[in-house]
């Protein structure tokens, strides 16, 4: 009895160590599992707090500069600001621990929100720079109409100048014939400095139907060898290109658009000297003609 009763108590104890050995092997197979199982989820968390932060820099890269390709001052300032939220959030995610999944996923979910808020301001960006793109084009072209418009008027002042000035050409007087007589006191004609009484200054004016009509003021100089002005007073002046100077004689004459001869006459009562003499003939502010004459001894 006795060695029976030491084989059910050896069957007994066998049992359990083998119950417990079974139970040890399956609860260290389980945490063995759980172990694997939290060491996939670390892994997983890992890669996508990586892959979060990748998708954050190259965000933050996309829109490098955004805010210099606006003109727009309130539209520039957002965009900072949203760049500015960008990199706290970067900052954020960097000391997040991968475990933390609420955490990645509200930063997923900023992410996405300040994405998408940017994404329209380049919207903006894109459709206000077109809009100044147009802008400028239509101020080029009101500037180029512009321009052309200014050469069409100058070309036309220049042209209307022209034409004034042809037509006051065309109606200046001209001399058609002007000779110069130097006389004794007996009217005769010599060439003697000390004989000549009368220098007579014998003119044509010639036919000119453009030519205004009326009393026209005739002036001769009569120039001196040494370029002096034979004249009976300083204050006898004409207007001559914008300046004051002397004559000898004056005549005023009916002009009306025909051939018209007329004489001037200066009486010497001065001290002659021989040599080349030039007479000029004015009218109107031009000089119409000229010619010269010689006194020897």
């Amino acid at each position: 009895m006795s060695g029976r009763k030491n084989i059910i108590i050896y069957s007994s104890v066998g049992a359990l160590v083998l119950g417990l050995v079974i139970a040890l092997v399956f609860f260290v197979k389980k945490s063995s599992d759980k172990d694997s199982e939290m060491k996939g989820m670390v892994a997983q968390m890992t890669y996508e707090k990586s892959q979060l932060q990748q998708e954050y820099e190259d965000f933050a890269k996309s829109t490098d500069g955004l805010q210099f390709k606006t003109t727009n001052d309130s539209l520039a300032h957002q965009i900072v600001k949203q760049k500015q939220r960008i990199q706290s959030l970067m900052e954020e995610l960097k000391t997040v621990r991968v475990t933390d999944v609420q955490k990645i996923n509200q930063l997923k979910q900023e992410l996405a929100t300040v994405r998408k808020v940017l994404r329209q301001y380049v919207i903006m960006v894109d459709s206000l720079n077109h809009q100044n793109q147009v802008l400028t084009a239509e101020n080029q072209e009101v500037k180029q109409k512009f321009n052309q418009a200014s050469q069409h008027v100058e070309q036309l002042s220049k042209e209307k100048s022209s034409l004034e000035e042809k037509v006051t050409r065309a109606a200046r007087l001209d001399v058609k014939s002007l000779n110069v007589e130097t006389l004794t006191d007996r009217n005769k004609k010599t060439d003697k400095v000390n004989k000549t009484a009368t220098i007579k200054i014998n003119f044509t004016i010639a036919k000119n139907v453009t030519a205004a009509p009326g009393n026209k003021h005739v002036y001769a100089r009569i120039m001196t060898p040494d370029n002096g002005v034979l004249a009976r007073s300083q204050g006898d002046v004409f207007p001559f290109e914008n300046r004051q100077i002397q004559y000898s004689c004056k005549k005023t004459i009916e002009y009306q658009g025909e051939d018209l001869s007329d004489v001037l006459y200066w009486k010497v009562n001065e001290l002659l000297f021989p040599g080349s003499y030039r007479v000029d003939l004015f009218a109107d502010g031009n000089l119409i003609g000229q010619a010269s004459f010689r006194l020897a001894k």
